[in-house]
């Protein structure tokens, strides 16, 4: 059965910023916690105001910074106690299609910096590989994104990142999904389109069920 006590399992809920993860994680983990599941949900991340270097984007230290986003990402892969499951709301591989998308590095990261960088973003392979992986896609994305980044900027919310443009943020949605092959070992894998709604984490919950064992 899914999560059973001798044998951990790891659910990644990946999409592109906006497609709705957090509402859907959020909703699925209570739901398996009503059903009795011990679920983890990690959420260490790392922000520029955690390191003086990083403050403002630039060319010394920019790839750093990225490749401690994505340890911070990986660290709640394998940062757990007694729980039968563990969620995220994020991929590693995130800033893998991140890198292939046109305004990625800004003229700030090499390839030098974008290897190390792949190095960190592949450390749990075969982890993810026996992961159940949802990749969510939702035709108001962009709608989301503008709205929350707005949003943001108006409390005076300072992003690590500057706001995307519609036709950068759409680049980067073409990237997402040109790209799922890196999860092409993955037999646990499954594109759920969902909408901005009460019910879309309920198909995503089902299909997750699917997998177990």
């Amino acid at each position: 059965m899914l999560g059973r006590k001798n044998k951990l399992q790891v659910i990644i809920i990946d999409g592109i910023d906006g497609v709705g993860k957090s509402t859907v994680v959020e909703k699925i983990i209570n739901e398996m916690r009503n059903q009795g599941k011990k679920v983890i949900f990690n959420t260490f991340k790392r922000r520029r105001k955690d390191d003086s270097r990083f403050k403002e984007p630039n060319k010394e230290y920019e790839w750093l910074f990225r490749k401690q986003v994505v340890e911070e990402i990986n660290r709640r892969i394998v940062t757990f106690e007694d729980e039968d499951i563990i969620i995220l709301d994020k991929s590693p591989y995130c800033e893998y299609f991140y890198q292939k998308t046109k305004s990625f590095d800004r003229g700030l990261i090499n390839a030098i910096g974008n290897h190390k960088m792949e190095k960190e973003i592949f450390r749990y392979e075969n982890i993810i590989e026996n992961a159940i992986v949802i990749f969510l896609e939702n035709k108001r994305c962009w709608e989301n994104y503008i709205k929350r980044e707005t949003k943001k900027s108006g409390e005076g919310h300072k992003a690590s990142y500057d706001t995307l443009n519609k036709e950068e943020y759409m680049d980067m949605v073409k990237m997402f999904k040109e790209y799922q092959d890196v999860y092409e070992k993955n037999k646990k894998y499954k594109r759920v389109e969902i909408k901005n709604d009460n019910e879309s984490w309920k198909k995503v919950y089902e299909e997750i069920l699917k997998f177990e064992i």
